[in-house]
């Protein structure tokens, strides 16, 4: 046998393996012992088929299997086993030339973690999003709680932008303007001031009564750029009910009813969902800067990936698809097409990673239980219901949950590090929100433009990408 290791790149090595027929005939003789006595056949006693029909039956898939624990071996004596490499994802065989009783000639590619030092961040100026709860903010909310028990009241006058419509709507045949016999969709409800309704059937319905009939063309635009199309589709629209929602009174009772009798005055429940916003969107501007600064390592870190580790982010992509669609992909995706889509965030996930690791090592970051029990204490709050010694024993008893844990706090001793080494500019709802859509649409832009000049993509009509969003 003769193997070599060979250096594709600095993060990306090659194990060669040459073996010869009686590298291999030891192991291969007692697979094929073992297969001849599970090996049944018409005219022959159990276990006693001659060997040479076993061959002829089971020779090359078993010499192959064979062969593929060998490779195996020898990876795991002189790659693993060394301590030479931190191989990282799962290895590739490139190459494997065999044939039955013959020699062997294999190439197996493997990833290591990459040597480098962080980009220093001095200098960095990232955005933190501020947003200071208003009086108007907490109203808003005491009418989302208003209009959450309204009462739906029918009404005996033409719908206004805010009342509650339902209607039969019929295919209309758009060259004749004849009715579609079988095309009815009945009882469809819309409520007008709901900004998700389509501006068309808005349009067409404010002002009607009961009974009253309308017709209404829906357009819908597909495709990209030049590539746009318009598919147009006409309905007549009937007027079933018309309702006006009507608010409940903000008094004891329904203060005491929303609140399940926590709560009995409204000054008392505007305090509280001030306090709720506050927290809110503290915790939205925590996550926000987290992600910035998370990219912004990123950019400064242009560290080599090696592919296992691009792959095994891609693995998890699909994996989170196919829960998406309950287990299972759909029968027209296109899966590698997919994949070359998502290759640079995955590439970028592997970045980021290797940051942070190299953060926690250097600084010989770790959790102790005094770090769980105060977050643990944190999430019990005020609630009398939450013990902090039975969340403890119900994290160490499930299994995964205490690890999930301690990776969050880890972050949040990451996240700690890091952030003093920017330089932050405070930046209120308006402004950081401009910022986000510039910068979202120039990526977008340039995402596009690099499918198609590198021909990543079949189309950039992509049926499905994740995109990752902040609420």
């Amino acid at each position: 046998m003769q193997t070599s290791i060979k250096t594709q790149n600095e993060v990306e090595f090659s194990l060669e393996l040459n073996a010869t027929a009686d590298d291999l005939a030891v192991e291969l003789k007692k697979a094929l012992k073992e297969q001849r006595r599970r090996t049944t056949m018409h005219g022959f006693r159990p276990g006693k088929v001659p060997l040479s029909l076993v061959k002829k039956m089971h020779g090359q898939a078993i010499g192959e299997a064979v062969a593929a624990d060998f490779i195996q071996k020898v990876y795991q004596e002189q790659v693993l086993d060394v301590g030479k490499y931190e191989v990282l994802g799962q290895p590739v065989i490139s190459t494997f030339e065999y044939n039955f009783e013959g020699d062997l000639h294999s190439v197996l590619e493997f990833g290591v973690r990459p040597d480098f030092e962080p980009a220093d961040l001095s200098g960095e100026k990232i955005s933190q999003l501020v947003h200071s709860v208003s009086d108007d903010d907490v109203q808003r909310e005491i009418d989302k709680l208003l209009e959450q028990e309204a009462d739906l009241v029918p009404i005996d006058e033409p719908a206004d932008d805010a009342a509650f419509v339902v209607v039969d709507m019929q295919s209309v045949d758009i060259a004749t303007g004849t009715l579609i016999v079988g095309a009815k969709r009945e009882n469809e409800a819309f409520l007008l001031s709901d900004p998700e309704v389509m501006p068309e059937i808005k349009s067409a319905l404010v002002g009607k009564r009961v009974d009253d009939t309308v017709r209404v063309t829906l357009t819908h635009a597909h495709g990209e750029d030049e590539e746009t199309h318009e598919h147009k589709d006409v309905f007549e629209l009937t007027v079933k009910e018309v309702k006006r929602r009507e608010l409940p009174e903000l008094d004891e009772e329904f203060i005491k009813s929303v609140t399940k009798d926590r709560i009995e005055d409204e000054d008392t429940l505007r305090t509280e969902i001030r306090d709720h916003l506050i927290d809110g969107w503290a915790q939205r501007s925590k996550e926000a800067l987290e992600q910035e600064i998370v990219e912004r390592v990123i950019d400064r870190n242009p560290i080599p990936v090696p592919s296992s580790v691009a792959n095994m982010y891609l693995d998890s992509f699909v994996k989170e698809l196919e829960k998406r669609f309950n287990d299972k992909l759909p029968a027209n995706f296109d899966e590698a097409n997919y994949r070359e889509y998502r290759r640079n965030d995955a590439v970028r996930q592997a970045r980021w990673m290797f940051v942070r690791d190299h953060l926690i090592k250097a600084e010989e970051l770790e959790i102790t239980d005094d770090d769980r029990r105060s977050h643990l204490e944190s999430m019990a709050g005020d609630n009398p219901a939450l013990d902090v010694d039975m969340l403890m024993q119900y994290y160490q008893v499930s299994q995964g949950l205490m690890d999930q844990l301690d990776q969050r706090l880890l972050n949040d001793k990451v996240f700690a590090l890091l952030e003093p080494k920017f330089e932050i500019e405070e930046k209120d709802l308006d402004a950081y929100e401009a910022e986000m859509e510039a910068r979202h649409s120039a990526a977008n832009s340039s995402k596009i433009e690099g499918v198609e000049s590198e021909d990543e993509l079949d189309n950039a009509d992509n049926p499905v990408v994740a995109e990752v969003t902040n609420d």
